[in-house]
């Protein structure tokens, strides 16, 4: 687990040492252990790294093959590394190092571009071709490891965080007003946009490259290599997809227990992680290692059931009741994430990854369990909706979701839009659900110039990008598939990866395996989420491993008493910083609609938790970012 970066003047220039090192230096928190380089004339690459497989320096990157020919920097892991090193081995490549960074380099070798789409595993890459002078850039199929990248003139740069970019001296960023609108509908920046006009991502499962054209430009191309397939199904049984499921999650977990550092793994409670602890339990000769993470205050708390599932199977495990200081960790997580990010879950990721990080290098997790079996309300949802279209006409449903969405709803009438918006054919209606600012309100916030300087754009055009997949597909089936590769690499994948980069602790999901994704994609949708059940048949299976508590109880999830501490301890950071802050200052938003937010808040008369939380956020985001009149390193408090 590392960061890379990477600078190519394609006119041929040389590359200054002092700009590659400035951009790697700012990402030492992803990888402390070692700041590697190579400087090629115009082009240069650079890598932090967190040493996992091959502790020698013989894994160091940036790394080359036998003439030097090929340059890789990487971030991330090949599951199948070993696998591939004896198919390579059998075409006569000779290997220096046992790790899976000179998988990458001799299969660039034997099969250039192809090498991307035969690796499983987790990662973002840059690959620089001295013999043609190309840079290939590349991601993982979910994005769980970010990658960006800017193109000016005849200059490329990458790296694995947009503060590499901010980093360099008089470096002229503008702020993408349409990923604000995008962050405060979503609660992060989506993978369409980074928050400066200047730079861009690598959406998951893509892979990106740039050449020297004749006239001494650039020219580029951006290939997709993945995409899972919803629309060929098995015909099996639920005892058969059982035995299929079990298979392919152990396997999963198996290979991403491959390392050479200390391992453990998150156990929450709740369903996903508990199974990826008992399978690994019975494929490791020692206890493993979990860590738990719960609330002082009980109604935020699991861990009577991660105790549960802890005690059978007799692990080492570490227990964390959190009463965390909000005041003091918020600024150093603005500045960890460097694009705004208003999940409020990233604290308790953040402080389990600390916990953690005393005890092992590398940790495993439940991630993905949710996106890829239905384990989301958008998945009830749909289910009902395909059930009730059956015996509600049009001239019906029609005028009752218009009404539903015609204002503020309470009560059942709230419950039921969230059904309905969820349900939805009308896609700009189910895209549009916001657990922040939806499109009336964020109207209400913006000023006139701000509105006007975004044009046309909708924040969830993200989803546009799928509609091709999608098509044929029904109403269930599409949103199981935007919820695995869209919402997954724009928030939860994002949160999980900073807020563990952090403390240098490298994160693993065997969820998010190739194979178990194939198998998934490819079952009856309504056998998924069975008779309205979410998560239906990893339930079934967990059957065989955990007590009944654990498996059938009500989802809490992995979040923050907000609420309680934006009425108490921040209502005066509030207050103080933001009716006359740097957004209101700056003319984007509507100082006397900010007021009303905090006042309704602050005095119980309403609830606008998510939406002052992430205008907090943004705020400070702003002070560090733009105005650069914080660091990051500053308390909240007075």
């Amino acid at each position: 687990m590392c960061a890379i970066v990477g600078i190519v003047h394609f006119d041929r220039r040389p590359v200054a040492e002092s700009e590659l090192v400035t951009m790697r230096d700012v990402m030492v928190n992803r990888g402390p252990e070692h700041g590697g380089q190579w400087l090629g004339g115009h082009a240069a690459l650079g890598h932090r790294r967190l040493r996992i497989i091959d502790l020698s320096p013989l894994g160091n990157q940036p790394m080359t093959n036998e003439d030097s020919t090929v340059w890789v920097t990487f971030n991330g892991e090949i599951y199948n590394f070993q696998s591939l090193r004896k198919e390579l081995e059998a075409k006569g490549h000779q290997f220096r190092s046992h790790s899976d960074t000179e998988v990458i380099v001799h299969g660039f070798e034997e099969w250039g571009e192809g090498v991307v789409g035969r690796m499983d595993g987790m990662f973002a890459i840059g690959i620089w071709d001295t013999r043609r002078d190309t840079l290939l850039l590349a991601t993982d199929r979910f994005g769980k490891k970010p990658l960006y990248y800017s193109q000016h003139g005849a200059t490329v740069r990458f790296a694995s965080d947009s503060k590499a970019f901010w980093s360099l001296p008089g470096a002229a960023l503008t702020v993408n007003h349409a990923a604000i609108d995008c962050y405060l509908h979503h609660l992060a920046v989506t993978t369409d946009h980074t928050i400066y006009n200047e730079v861009s991502k690598l959406p998951p499962s893509h892979f990106k490259v740039f050449e020297r054209d004749p006239s001494g430009g650039v020219r580029a191309r951006e290939v997709r290599y993945w995409q899972p397939n919803f629309h060929d199904k098995i015909n099996v049984t639920e005892a058969e997809a059982l035995e299929r499921i079990d298979a392919a999650l152990k396997e999963a977990v198996r290979k991403r227990m491959i390392a050479d550092v200390p391992l453990g793994a998150f156990l929450s409670g709740g369903v996903d992680s508990s199974l990826v602890v008992a399978m690994m339990s019975q494929l490791s000769s020692k206890p493993v290692k979990t860590f738990s993470i719960g609330f002082e205050e009980q109604d935020f708390s699991e861990l009577e059931y991660s105790d549960a599932v802890a005690a059978r199977y007799q692990t080492e495990h570490q227990q964390i009741r959190l009463q965390p200081d909000v005041l003091e960790i918020l600024p150093s997580l603005v500045w960890e994430y460097g694009e705004p990010f208003a999940d409020s879950s990233a604290i308790p990721t953040y402080y389990v990854s600390k916990a953690a990080k005393e005890f092992v290098t590398v940790a495993l997790t439940g991630d993905g369990g949710d996106e890829l079996f239905g384990g989301y309300d958008i998945a009830r949802a749909s289910f009902y909706a395909m059930r009730y279209d059956a015996f509600m006409p049009g001239f019906v449903r029609g005028p009752l979701e218009d009404w539903l969405f015609a204002a503020e709803r309470s009560g059942l009438a709230q419950k039921l839009k969230t059904l309905a918006t969820h349900a939805s054919p009308d896609p700009a209606r189910r895209h549009g659900y916001s657990m922040a600012f939806n499109q009336r309100q964020r109207e209400a916030l913006y000023t006139d110039s701000f509105r006007a300087s975004l044009g046309a754009h909708r924040p969830w055009h993200i989803y546009e990008r799928h509609a091709t997949a999608m098509v044929e597909l029904n109403l269930l089936d599409q949103n199981l598939y935007y919820v695995l590769m869209a919402r997954l690499s724009n928030d939860y994948l994002v949160k999980v990866d900073v807020a563990s980069m952090k403390v240098a602790l490298e994160l693993r999901s065997p969820f998010l395996d190739t194979d178990l994704c194939a198998l998934s994609s490819s079952l009856d949708p309504l056998l998924k989420v069975r008779g309205g059940v979410q998560k239906y048949l990893p339930k079934k299976l967990a059957e065989r491993y955990l007590p009944w508590e654990v498996i059938y109880r009500p989802k809490k999830g992995f979040s923050l008493p907000l609420k309680h501490w934006l009425r108490t301890d921040l209502a005066p950071v509030l207050h103080r910083l933001l009716p006359d802050g740097n957004l209101v200052k700056a003319g984007w938003f509507q100082k006397a609609e900010i007021q009303r937010l905090i006042t309704e808040h602050t005095s119980g008369a309403a609830q606008h938790t998510h939406r002052l939380w992430s205008l907090l956020w943004l705020e400070l985001w702003h002070r560090i970012f733009v105005e650069r009149s914080m660091t990051g390193r500053e308390s909240l408090r007075g």
